[in-house]
């Protein structure tokens, strides 16, 4: 990604100021987008009256859609040549003479649907080719699947050159890597080790994450097991390695151990470890190196190797210096309390691999609020996990909104840190005279599908799966455990919601067992839906009674139908793809607003086949 060419938008337009304007006009003016996105949920595909398939599609898409395939629907979605498509629907003379792949003609309607979400999606194709990539260390690789070993690989190097494109532009190197939500520090255990040697900075909320990352630095032989001892051959056991108590917030490791063949892997001498302590919560120290003498570290930049730092810490806003002063400015060696620390020259780059929520958020914002942060490089994920800082629902969904209690509860949080984060998208006024660009937690969760990854296994399982769902709903509104949906409304009254009572379980996972019949779904459901401290006295009496005879009825009955869910859960997946660009471009905005930012840009990082949530926001302070 060039700084001339910030957003990855396809070649329709020439400026992101004019995709933006079609980006946000489109989707806060076409009744269908907004519906499927957003304004309807499956679980409640079999209780609406009227249904929801022939209520929010044109009725010449639904004739086209009985007449082909759902397979063969996804193909025209997602990879079908639509300009061609159009061009040939609309220079033809007899529209009713055309045919597609032996039956009808796509609506022209639906080829410009098509044609518009396709424009609008940000392109995901990244430019590092394979044979360009350094591969991990094989100790260091250890535990993880194959999607996080793409991922860790391939942004490990980019912000290897990510940090070189600083210094360059800057003229000053990147002391620290600032990892935000480092879990099991995949990311910053490579980015420590041979060929990068980066000073990372791992913060983590989750004990738990920290203790686990540790024990995977021992097992990577890039720290050194507090509990065991080592022996040397002109040592006794008394002058051997003493282990010191396990630490409960934070350590230092000095990964300084070369490159490692396999062979060689159980004949190496464990790398030197900074002695551990047991510390207050939030605050970090340098660790002793040998024996029981404190030692300040040496400033990073005279190291030719990489450390990490863990702290346990959860971020709540973009305010880190506080967080990490004690790693980028040590007190003087044998400094009391009272004394003054050293000026900091630490120049930081805050780094993200999928942080949920507002985490990326509070990464971008760190930028703009802490001098010693130059850089920043987010990838977010689970925008499900966003909050709204517009508060309640002011864009007026039409027809058909789910009334689930979690839409309101997210839809009047208010809260400063939430979704949008630009101006342009709080001040932005659509066509129909609402201000602000909002998203409510339907519409965000759907930004986590991936239909072009979708094979023809994996799609029908997940239709399965809902069409399970939805009909279990049906269930349970049947036995008047849940009620009826209420008659939608074209427009609520000022943007509000009627209130509603809780109309739907969260069954949560199941197991694949489960799917393989309507009848073991129900049994499993019934399972989880027992426990349910208000509905599982009726769970039991109405649900659980149900013979296999009464559940299939109920499978054949709807049978019908789920070809009819298939086809709006392939709308919605493939509409999603807006609601992820205008997340990720509302970052953008952001920094770009920033008067401390020199240069950002949204760029494609991973291969989508292999982690679809491939879009890293960068930002460079001047």
């Amino acid at each position: 990604m060039t700084f001339n060419h910030p957003l990855p938008f396809s070649g329709t337009w020439e400026h992101p100021d004019a995709y933006i304007e079609a980006l946000l006009c489109f989707s806060t003016t076409s009744v269908l987008f907004m519906n499927l996105c957003g304004g309807v949920h499956m679980v409640d595909f079999l209780t609406r009256e009227p249904d929801l398939y022939t209520s929010i599609l044109p009725k010449d898409w639904i004739s086209f859609f009985e007449q082909h395939d759902i397979q063969d629907i996804i193909r025209l979605l997602l990879r079908e040549d639509i300009e061609h498509l159009r061009g040939a629907r609309e220079s033809s003379v007899d529209q009713s003479s055309q045919t597609w792949n032996g039956g009808v003609f796509p609506p022209q309607s639906l080829l410009d649907y098509i044609f518009n979400i396709r424009s609008l999606t940000l392109q995901r194709e990244m430019c590092v080719s394979s044979s360009k990539r350094i591969e991990l260390p094989k100790q260091v690789a250890m535990h993880m699947n194959r999607k996080k070993v793409h991922e860790v690989q391939c942004f490990s190097q980019y912000v290897a050159s990510l940090s070189d494109t600083v210094d360059k532009r800057r003229g000053e190197p990147i002391t620290h890597i600032v990892d935000l939500g480092s879990g099991q520090n995949y990311l910053g255990r490579t980015l420590a080790s041979s060929p990068y040697y980066k000073h990372v900075i791992a913060i983590e909320r989750k004990h738990q994450y920290i203790s686990g990352a540790k024990d995977m630095d021992i097992r990577a032989k890039l720290a050194r097991n507090p509990k065991a001892q080592y022996f040397h051959k002109d040592k006794s056991p008394c002058d051997s390695y003493n282990g010191t108590p396990e630490v409960t917030v934070s350590e230092m490791t000095d990964v300084s151990q070369p490159t490692i063949e396999d062979s060689q892997v159980a004949d190496i001498p464990f790398p030197q470890v900074l002695g551990e302590i047991s510390l207050q919560p939030n605050e970090l120290f340098e660790s002793p190196t040998k024996g029981p003498s404190r030692k300040r570290l040496p400033k990073p930049e005279t190291h030719s190797h990489g450390t990490l730092s863990y702290i346990e810490h959860e971020i709540q806003d973009g305010h880190l210096e506080s967080v990490i002063d004690h790693i980028t400015s040590p007190s003087p060696a044998g400094a009391s309390d009272g004394k003054e620390k050293e000026e900091s020259d630490a120049r930081l780059m805050v780094v993200s691999l999928h942080s949920c929520g507002n985490l990326v958020h509070h990464g971008l914002q760190s930028l703009i609020l802490n001098p010693s942060i130059v850089a920043v490089a987010m990838i977010g994920c689970c925008y499900n996990l966003l909050t709204e800082r517009l508060g309640p629902n002011t864009h007026d969904l039409p027809i058909l909104q789910s009334l689930h209690p979690r839409l309101k509860e997210t839809g009047t949080s208010y809260d400063p840190h939430g979704f949008p984060m630009s101006k342009y998208y709080e001040n932005y006024r659509s066509l129909g005279a609402t201000t602000g660009m909002k998203l409510n937690i339907t519409a965000r969760a759907l930004a986590m599908q991936a239909p072009y990854n979708w094979g023809v296994i994996d799609s029908e399982v997940s239709f399965t799966r809902h069409f399970f769902r939805a009909l279990l709903q049906r269930i349970l509104v049947d036995r008047n455990i849940l009620p009826k949906p209420p008659v939608p409304e074209d427009v609520f009254p000022d943007g509000a919601h009627p209130e509603a009572r809780s109309n739907s379980f969260n069954i949560g996972s199941l197991p694949k067992s489960a799917f393989k019949s309507f009848t073991a779904y129900v049994r499993a459901a019934t399972i989880k839906m027992s426990r349910d401290p208000i509905y599982a006295s009726q769970v039991q009496e109405h649900i659980a009674t149900l013979t296999d005879e009464e559940i299939h009825c109920y499978e054949t009955q709807y049978l019908h139908a789920r070809k009819h869910m298939s086809v709006v859960w392939s709308l919605m997946a493939f509409s999603s793809q807006l609601v992820e660009a205008i997340i990720v471009v509302d970052r953008w905005q952001f920094l770009r607003e920033q008067d401390s930012v020199k240069d950002c840009w949204v760029q494609p990082v991973f291969d989508y086949s292999e982690s679809p949530r491939n879009l890293a926001v960068i930002g460079l302070k001047r």
